[in-house]
């Protein structure tokens, strides 16, 4: 056996136990071929290598993962495929062939062709000539998935049983690789079937019509993966229909759309109440109902009423999977009930539909909650916060109000103003992050003319201005240590005395302040006063972070709406409901002034029309969004349990989950009154006391008396 290959049985098993845990230890595919190639070319004692598999239409070998290669080797190694028809080299003959090919001498072996020459840096890396190499197959029985390929820096043979350990180990990592595929497919089964648990519960939860076509529309194209759907719904007494592509619903009264209608397989699948398909390549039998999009699925709706439906989706590229129309027939099964519902409790008036229903009235008024003294928030927190305003206005004490940037402690500070006996007098605000040191002084205390060079005559200081009412000092972390001192002393003897003055001022103010620093860690590294901390921190009122109030996001963001609304000379009505979900799921380190800022953006920059969408939305907002979603999945042992796994317990699991925290967020907002969650949940309280008894006892089947 030739000095190169250092290494021992022992060792290959080792290698081989660690790629097998890849399997069920690893989630992303290319990180896990990445590792393999790893293992292969340090366990072997290689220098370089590669793993190229081959495409889904079996044409091209794509270069998935490479060792040892430079950024620029790199580049040149993914900026190309080689077409098994059209590159006759090394790497298409081993596909073909399903055999490995070795090269003791790559530079002067026969079975170097010149594309091989020509394409060398596109698989070995190197421009200034080939080393010893082997190619080896990988498989699965007889059918080729990709090429393996490995080499040295200098020429090596390959005895016999060097060759067959390559292909012991080429075979196996075509095994590993196989199974990664599979689960990954059966990842994205298991991410569907989420997305029909989450449609089947959004349709479950209203009688909305349309917050059903939206919920209907939106989550069918995630489904199946498609770029466009609509509803078509034709009222079968009148002849009229009715059309929803999930933002917006018309009636199609000067029948715009039934041209188009009428040869496209929406009819047909009217007709015959089937589910049509019209793959892209075959001999179309029907009109495209839009331009472009080849693949399109149509999908009767069996409403009971008077009225005929069908879901249809078109998609530009693909087509759709045996799954895929599984999971689309269960999502209709479960629409078409949920129509059923809706109707027969709204009692549907299709010549009405210009004008807002009754349930859209009701909604409108849910997110207009009256503000406490322009502060929007319903939340428990936001409640107990305007209570202690409310208790704290009647005193003279000193109010410190703590909160991230964006919080809006100034309206905090401004309301226990207003709601207090001096809301008459003045309320004066200074920030003393914003005023230098030396300034801030002369501006609170006022000067007399003389005092310093530029004082030619008398000013009346902050402080003395502010004299019978309010003053707000804002970010009070940042005054100078040898301000504080003087301020502790007026605070104290409620006087001033103006720079260079000898007259000692009597004031009358109720003295508000403000930080979104901690003053109390200050302290201790002596960069603020303790006994001025003492002094202005009697009463403290700590106004919690957006993300920590998540029910008073979609309020605030409505309000907003409204205020740009007047203010562009627009009329948008709202958000989408996954819209509404990626403001929701956002973490807002900016807080209430950041959410303003993102809707006036959107409402200037985009073309919004009725509603705002995700594709309105900023692409900051939306990257974090699915972190959240990744962290839910995350909570259960689905995916790294053993294989098979059990799909119905994950399940159970989640959506046990997902109930307990609904349930215990509604208590919560309504302060444990039950008979209330269940109204804010639109459920009876005898289903809310059975659910909660179920998520106690653990048993699905139990009931609770009311």
């Amino acid at each position: 056996m030739s000095p190169d290959f250092f290494y021992s049985t022992e060792r290959i098993l080792e290698c081989f136990f660690r790629i097998g845990a890849l399997v069920v230890t690893s989630s992303n595919f290319d990180d896990t071929l990445q590792k393999i190639l790893d293992e292969a070319v340090e366990t072997m004692g290689f220098h370089r290598g590669f793993i190229c598999l081959l495409d889904e239409k079996k044409e091209n070998l794509v270069t998935k993962v490479v060792k040892n290669y430079n950024p620029e080797e790199e580049k040149r190694a993914f900026a190309r495929n080689l077409n098994l028809t059209r590159h006759d080299c090394l790497l298409t003959k081993v596909v073909k062939s399903g055999k490995h090919i070795v090269l003791e001498d790559s530079e002067n072996d026969p079975l170097i062709t010149p594309t091989d020459r020509k394409l060398r840096s596109l698989y070995t890396g190197r421009d200034g000539g080939f080393y010893s190499t082997f190619y080896g197959p990988l498989k699965i029985r007889d059918d080729v998935i990709g090429v393996i390929g490995v080499w040295y820096q200098r020429k090596t043979t390959f005895p016999p049983e060097v060759i067959s350990t390559l292909m012991t180990f080429a075979n196996y990592i075509s095994i590993v690789i196989h199974n990664l595929r599979l689960f990954e497919g059966n990842s994205q089964k298991i991410k569907r079937l989420l997305m029909l648990q989450e449609a089947v519960s959004q349709l479950n939860s209203s009688y909305d019509l349309d917050k059903t076509h939206e919920t209907v529309i939106s989550n069918a194209i995630r489904i199946g993966g498609a770029d466009r759907g609509l509803l078509y719904f034709l009222d079968t007494e009148k002849g009229t229909c009715l059309i929803s592509n999930g933002d917006d619903v018309f009636l199609d009264e000067n029948n715009i759309y039934y041209p188009k209608i009428r040869h496209s397989i929406i009819k047909r699948a009217l007709e015959e109440e089937t589910i049509i398909v019209q793959a892209p390549g075959e001999n179309a039998t029907a009109q495209p109902v839009f331009d472009g999009y080849s693949s399109e699925i149509a999908i009767p709706l069996r409403i009971k009423h008077k009225f005929r439906a069908i879901l249809y989706l078109g998609k530009k590229q693909g087509d759709y999977s045996r799954d895929q129309k599984s999971l689309l027939d269960i999502l209709i099964i479960n629409a078409a009930v949920s129509y059923d519902s809706a109707i027969m409790n709204s009692q549907l008036s299709l010549e009405a539909k210009a004008l807002k229903t009754e349930v859209e009235k009701l909604k409108e008024r849910e997110n207009k909650l009256l503000g406490f003294h322009n502060i929007i928030g319903n939340s428990s927190k936001m409640l107990d916060i305007f209570r202690m305003i409310k208790d704290v206005a009647l005193h003279d004490t000193s109010v410190l109000i703590r909160g991230e940037s964006g919080t809006g402690k100034e309206l905090i500070a401004r309301a226990v103003h207003r709601q207090s006996s001096r809301r008459s007098k003045h309320f004066v605000e200074v920030n003393c992050a914003a005023i230098p040191g030396t300034l801030l002084e002369s501006e609170l205390f006022g000067y007399e003319a003389g005092a310093f060079t530029d004082a030619r005559k008398r000013k009346i200081g902050l402080l003395e201005h502010a004299n019978g009412g309010t003053l707000l000092l804002d970010e009070i972390g940042e005054m100078n240590p040898s301000i504080q001192a003087k301020f502790l002393r007026m605070l104290e003897e409620n006087h001033i005395r103006r720079l260079g003055g000898v007259e000692n001022i009597p004031i009358d103010v109720r003295f508000l302040f403000s930080t979104n620093r901690d003053l109390g860690h200050m302290v201790s590294e002596g960069t603020f006063r303790e006994d001025l901390f003492y002094r202005i921190s009697v009463v403290p009122i700590i106004i919690p972070p957006l993300r920590e109030r998540i029910e008073d996001i979609m309020p605030l963001a409505y309000h907003h709406i409204g205020e740009f609304n007047a203010k562009l000379n627009k009329s948008v009505k709202g958000f989408t409901a996954d819209a509404e979900k990626i403001l929701k799921r956002y973490h807002w380190p900016g807080n209430v002034r950041e959410l303003k800022n993102i809707i006036e953006r959107i409402m200037i920059l985009q073309s919004v029309s009725n509603l705002i969408t995700p594709d309105n939305i900023p692409a900051e907002i939306k990257a974090v969004a699915p972190q959240t979603l990744a962290r839910r999945a995350g909570e259960f042992s689905l995916l790294n349990a053993p294989y098979p796994a059990d799909y119905r317990s994950a399940i159970d699991e989640l959506t046990n989950k997902i109930k307990k925290e609904i349930l215990g967020k509604a208590l919560e907002v309504n302060r444990g009154n039950k008979a209330a969650a269940a109204r804010q949940l639109g459920i009876s309280r005898y289903t809310l006391i059975r659910e909660l008894r179920k998520l106690e006892t653990g048993n699905p089947s139990d009931t609770a008396t009311p």
